[in-house]
């Protein structure tokens, strides 16, 4: 486990998946710590995919390749570049493991930042190989809920300070996603007002907000933003009542699509990387 620390934060990362595993101010804990009774994890990585493909398969110049949900990356083993005490780099490579279900040379380098009440997350994605590289990429950190003793999930909002008007990502009954926008009927103006009953068909992935999210309730003084540039934006928990974490998920990409094995050269949303090129992609999540 890695340590990097603010005037006012203190975090822990761990090199498995360079996964965000606490986030603490003033003794309190943000994140979300896991539990087998909802979900393990905290905050994965989602690279080279973000959610389920079809059959656990896409295409590639006309060849299958398998993949798990989200991609490799938050269950691969990160090595440390450098920390500096407010700031700590993970690095990782392909290799004969990722080639075979990833046809592509890469190195991601994960950096963690800290200063002051801001938390920031940079992923820079280098192509080392010869060929244009096709990635997905999402965040998917999880926050505490209640962030303040004695609250509810129903105490709980989202809110978007910056939207324009909000459109969901519409989703097939077996979570691949339809193709098309719908009506976010979930979003109140730009507030979404948390329950259980908003996330029984899974997550909820909105376009068009704004790049703020606020985590926050009326009744406590203890909130979560988070700053993102990402076209899609999803908020997830498990459905059951009382659920103790939120997910907000900041996405560049999106799942497969229902009924179709998915052929990444065709898909407008994918990232593209010219040989030798590097690209930054960064949220930051800041604590009040």
């Amino acid at each position: 486990m890695e340590r990097i620390k603010s005037e006012c934060l203190e975090i822990e990362i761990s090199e498995s998946g360079a996964e965000l595993r606490s986030i603490r101010k003033d003794g309190a804990e943000y994140l979300w710590q896991g539990d087998e009774a909802h979900w393990q994890r905290h905050a994965p990585l989602l690279f080279p995919f973000v959610g389920r493909m079809n059959e656990q398969r896409y295409i590639y110049k006309g060849r299958s390749y398998e993949m798990t949900k989200h991609g490799f990356a938050l269950s691969s083993h990160f090595s440390v570049a450098s920390n500096t005490g407010n700031s700590v780099t993970f690095s990782l490579s392909s290799n004969g493991e990722t080639k075979s279900i990833y046809p592509f040379d890469f190195t991601l380098l994960v950096t963690y930042s800290a200063d002051g009440n801001v938390l920031k997350e940079t992923v820079e994605v280098l192509n080392t190989g010869n060929d244009v590289m096709l990635y997905g990429l999402g965040f998917h950190p999880g926050f505490a809920i209640p962030l303040d003793k004695g609250l509810s999930l129903d105490d709980y909002s989202v809110t978007f300070p910056y939207i324009a008007k909000a459109e969901k990502r519409a989703f097939a009954e077996d979570r691949l996603e339809a193709g098309y926008d719908e009506s976010a009927d979930e979003v109140d103006g730009k507030t979404i007002h948390l329950s259980a009953e908003i996330f029984k068909d899974d997550a909820i992935v909105l376009t068009e907000t704004g790049g703020e999210a606020v985590l926050s309730s009326l009744k406590g003084s203890r909130n979560v933003r988070v700053l993102y540039d990402t076209p899609y934006l999803g908020l997830w928990q498990t459905y059951a009542p009382d659920t103790p974490f939120l997910c907000i998920e900041p996405w560049y990409t999106l799942p497969g699509r229902t009924g179709t094995i998915v052929d990444i050269e065709k898909r407008n949303d994918f990232l593209t990387l010219s040989p030798g090129g590097k690209r930054s992609h960064s949220i930051s999540i800041i604590i009040e």
